[in-house]
């Protein structure tokens, strides 16, 4: 009986333990700096992307709270956890090409390099590509393909952000 207690016991200790720690990571606040870009030709990409990836990391609770740097003026710094990223590969896509070559060819792309900072340096850092889907998109415009980029970049970073959790 008194091994069964202390294995209780014991179980119990490692669940309270378990839970403080996921709850540290939870409790951390990310702030979402303004997105930079080094390619020419992709007016609106980085904004755009931002606006997704704020929107979806909202959403998917992986931190505190998910703030604009006007919005964490006031908080810890110690608690807080900045993410930057800056747009290092771009392809605006061309219709002709999907149309005459096919096989994905033509199709737009974009791809960010991510960093997550804390007070202390360097936390994390991801290079994250999303190409738009050529399959049943239902059109052939370029711009169409690249209004997707946003969103499939933001899925991309928060599916890369659960797998470091």
């Amino acid at each position: 009986m008194k091994r069964a207690g202390e294995l209780t016991m014991k179980g119990l200790i490692a669940i309270i333990l378990f839970g403080t720690v996921c709850f540290a990571q939870q409790g951390k606040n990310l702030v979402i700096l303004p997105f930079e870009s080094s390619v020419k030709g992709a007016a609106g990409l980085p904004d755009a992307t931002r606006t997704a990836v704020i929107a979806m990391l909202k959403e998917e609770t992986l931190f505190g709270a998910v703030l604009t740097p006007e919005d964490a003026k006031d908080k810890d710094k110690a608690n807080i956890l900045e993410l930057s990223a800056r747009l290092v590969d771009f392809e605006p896509g061309n219709a002709a090409k999907r149309i005459l070559v096919g096989f994905g060819g033509g199709r737009a792309h974009a791809g960010f390099e991510f960093v997550i900072k804390d007070s202390k340096g360097e936390v994390w850092k991801k290079t994250v590509k999303s190409t738009a889907s050529f399959w049943f998109n239902g059109t052939t415009s370029s711009a169409s393909e690249r209004a997707e980029l946003p969103e499939g970049v933001a899925k991309k970073l928060v599916e890369e952000l659960k797998k470091r959790k």
